[in-house]
């Protein structure tokens, strides 16, 4: 069995690693796109690290102050005044943890759900995400309503003497329910972009090393089962159940960060090549291209851009038929009016979706452009010659 001291290190080391890894997530995003760009999966990145950094906290109170774990009706009653007390902060710190403990995981799986909310914009698996996301809120709200109807009145959760029973105690029931809520979600947010590999046209090495990605929440589902598993055959020792927990918290944080983290080792990211935006672009996006750069950290305004294919002349290899479609900069909601757009031709939105893949996970492009209002007039003067 673990002692406290041993939880306490292993604790401390694994929340160490997981701020590393979510605060390496964002800096790549900034890097990226800059603060303005940054979107829903960024927020519940700091969402996340506030809900681990309070259980992390909560924890450490639990050994001290101890809890009911582990009483009977016949123990409970020989408790004094003091240890009543204790255990009663205990207890109602076990049940925030546990309250912790649906947010982080939840809140993580909001971060690569709004992930790939912005990878599968344009595209039938978007739609998908969306009922995803829908599904896995459905599935937070039943964690907590579960959390708070399984021992009621809530007072049960933290009282000590007379002993409340084991239901409201152990919660045996958590460990089951919440897994299995929990993989239920993941296998729908694996679902997302997996099918994508197979459609889109890049090299083979490259799909694996992207199916690897995005079919890392496996090893999400298999610390689950094994926390469970554990926690289940420890039920009257905390320290086991807490030791698993702080594990799953960390193969969870690197499974969700490691596709928005990938950017951070392009060589267009750090000006090694020619940027996506810049270098080739006249070759692609004709000379209106080259009015374009990437917005990572600029004061200018971010647009949306409207990316059609030209049946005529430029753009030969467009196979999407005319069809337009528009790739806002999913940056935060600017308080500004209508964004200017620029029109520029583009292959399908498939094959769009992989072309610059060392912006964004490995096959998507920056999602924001910054165009000054110079280059703004210049861009509109073409448009109305045209």
């Amino acid at each position: 069995m673990p002692t406290q001291e041993d939880v306490n290190i292993e604790s401390y080391t694994e929340y160490a690693l997981g701020m590393a890894i979510f605060l390496t997530r964002l800096i790549t995003r900034l890097m990226l796109v800059g603060f303005r760009g940054l979107y829903w999966d960024d927020l519940f990145t700091v969402v996340a690290i506030s809900f681990w950094t309070t259980d992390l906290v909560i924890l450490q109170q639990i050994g001290v102050h101890g809890s009911s774990v582990g009483q009977t009706y016949a123990s409970a009653e020989l408790l004094d005044d003091a240890k009543v007390e204790s255990f009663r902060i205990g207890d109602k710190l076990t049940f925030a943890s546990w309250n912790c403990y649906i947010c982080l995981i939840w809140s993580m799986k909001a971060v690569v759900l709004f992930y790939y909310d912005r990878l599968t914009m344009n595209l039938w698996q978007n739609k998908l995400a969306r009922y995803i996301r829908i599904g896995t809120l459905i599935t937070f709200t039943i964690a907590i309503l579960f959390q708070y109807l399984l021992c009621t009145p809530i007072e049960l959760a933290w009282q000590v003497k007379p002993y409340p029973g084991d239901k409201c105690v152990f919660r045996r029931e958590n460990y089951i329910i919440y897994p299995i809520l929990s993989i239920l979600s993941d296998l729908g947010i694996m679902a997302i972009p997996l099918p994508l590999l197979w459609q889109v046209k890049i090299p083979v090495y490259r799909k694996l090393i992207l199916g690897f990605l995005f079919g890392s929440g496996i090893f999400i589902i298999i610390a689950t089962l094994l926390r469970t598993v554990y926690s289940l055959r420890s039920l009257l020792d905390l320290l086991v159940a807490t030791q698993w927990a702080t594990r799953e918290y960390l193969v969870t944080a690197f499974v969700v960060s490691a596709p928005a983290i990938k950017p951070l080792f392009s060589k267009r990211l750090w000006g090694l090549k020619g940027s996506t935006t810049q270098s080739g672009t006249g070759d692609r996006y004709g000379s209106g291209g080259s009015a374009l750069r990437s917005g990572k950290g600029s004061k200018a305004n971010s647009h949306s851009v409207v990316v059609e294919s030209q049946n005529g002349g430029g753009n030969t290899g467009s196979s999407s038929g005319g069809k337009a479609f528009e790739m806002p900069s999913r940056g935060w909601p600017s308080r500004k009016g209508n964004n200017a757009k620029i029109r520029l031709p583009s292959e399908a939105s498939q094959e769009h979706f992989v072309q610059y893949s060392d912006e964004e996970a490995g096959i998507y492009v920056t999602e924001t452009f910054t165009v000054s209002s110079e280059e703004r007039k210049q861009t509109a003067k073409k448009t109305d010659a045209d």
